[in-house]
């Protein structure tokens, strides 16, 4: 590839079409976590941690908690 990275070497369609593809999995990744949870009883989830923005948060027990780093508080 002469020094170029894997996306520098694709064309602007390719790209978008990765990117396509890469929406509908974490589409399809957010679908099954929300319906494990749901067969969970006592956890939901709920927006992305404010402190790493690296996970949605958990529900559980009357308390936020972020698997990722561990931050959370009661609701």
């Amino acid at each position: 590839m002469d020094g170029q990275t894997m996306a520098e070497s694709l064309s602007e369609q390719e790209l978008a079409e990765r990117v396509v593809r890469a929406e509908r999995r974490i589409d399809c990744m957010e679908t099954a976590l929300a319906a494990v949870t749901d067969e969970i009883d006592g956890v939901s989830l709920s927006s992305r941690c404010s402190k790493c923005e690296q996970s949605l948060l958990l529900i559980k027990d009357g308390m936020l908690h972020c698997p990722n780093c561990g931050n959370g508080h009661p609701l």
